[in-house]
């Protein structure tokens, strides 16, 4: 991992020629590279930010254990129902080594039960972890209200912006949490570039070699989701709005989850009544409509929703009305020759 900031790289360097190389990075642009990547963010000039590859929540975990657990004491961490896969895993790991882990529940709205979440909170507690928004079904969480209570309570905050980060704006330096982290792969980058983002005088990952490649493409994607910001909020929620007026009228029964809730721009889940979601799924694929009901990050759709015929749908700024149009033809025939074989 390596540590930047607003106006500093630093890295070990344990040879001249590494010293030369590093030296020649910073020279073009290594600074601009980390403010780049900020802004996308909304990070202030006292947030720190920790290269970290491919796992940055596992990182960020591992420094809260080794830094607050082991010691303060408070090994205390409370998520959420919703979590992706990344975090679930990291707490898994941190139970084993005798950390207590307490999920909050999540209401039939999508969003996390925020009394319930604050109920949670105990003298221990070292951590709340939670996701901006669910990459499964889109819907925004509550996270300014718990970034009040943690902030209310002296508990630390970790938000993983990964579903969300360029699909919304908002600001870490003013949401009030301590950590913020995300995958570069979601953004268009490499799948290894990852970082976290950390509030002055709290815990950081440790800083150490730098990825320069990786590092170079997730500024890049940085750049790029930056200036399409305003088209992923309007013309790709559009499209989204279109995909799902399409499904409702060529499907019979079809229905639009969350529909009322506020949500990403690009991210849909449609339940087709009568088709179980792994036949659909198989049948989608096989003629280029790819979807998901869970899968390397996110839990299965049906234990956040309560549906087993719901698939989620996400759209990406490169996507066009004319394969949406196509999907939505696609689809249509594919329930339509489940329907007929159940």
């Amino acid at each position: 991992m390596i540590h930047l900031d607003a106006n500093l790289t630093t890295a070990p360097c344990t040879t001249a020629v590494e010293q030369m190389v590093f030296a020649l990075q910073n020279r073009i642009g290594g600074e601009a590279r980390a403010d780049q990547i900020a802004e996308l963010v909304g990070a202030g000039s006292k947030d720190r930010f920790v290269f970290t590859g491919p796992d940055p929540v596992g990182a960020l975990f591992w420094t809260v254990y080794l830094e607050v657990a082991r010691k303060e004491g408070k090994s205390h961490i409370i998520t959420s129902a919703l979590e992706d896969s990344p975090t679930l895993q990291a707490c898994k790991r941190l139970e084993e080594l005798g950390c207590t882990i307490q999920i909050a529940p999540v209401k039939p709205n999508g969003q996390i039960d925020v009394p319930a979440l604050a109920a949670l909170i105990n003298p221990r507690t070292a951590l709340i972890s939670v996701s901006v928004a669910q990459s499964l079904t889109g819907v925004i969480q509550p996270i300014e209200e718990i970034a009040q209570i943690a902030q209310a309570k002296g508990v630390l905050l970790h938000l993983d912006a990964t579903a969300a980060l360029g699909k919304m704006p908002f600001s870490f330096s003013e949401i009030g949490a301590d950590y913020l982290t995300f995958l570069g792969d979601r953004i268009h980058s490499v799948p290894s570039s990852g970082g976290v983002f950390v509030k002055e005088g709290r815990p950081a990952p440790a800083a150490s070699r730098l990825d320069a490649p990786s590092f170079c493409a997730l500024s890049a994607a940085a750049i790029q989701s930056k200036l399409y910001l305003d088209s992923m909020v309007l013309e790709v929620a559009r499209l989204r709005d279109q995909f799902e007026e399409g499904l409702l009228l060529a499907v019979p029964g079809a229905q639009v989850l969350f529909a009322g809730e506020l949500r990403l721009p690009n991210t849909t889940v449609i339940s087709f009544p009568q088709v179980h979601q792994e036949a659909l799924l198989y049948l989608l694929h096989r003629k280029g409509v790819f979807a998901t009901f869970g899968g390397t990050y996110s839990q299965y759709a049906h234990r956040l929703m309560g549906s087993e015929t719901a698939l989620s749908f996400s759209f990406s700024r490169m996507t066009t009305e004319e394969e949406l149009k196509r999907a939505v033809t696609l689809i249509a025939e594919a329930v339509c020759s489940l329907r007929r074989f159940s």
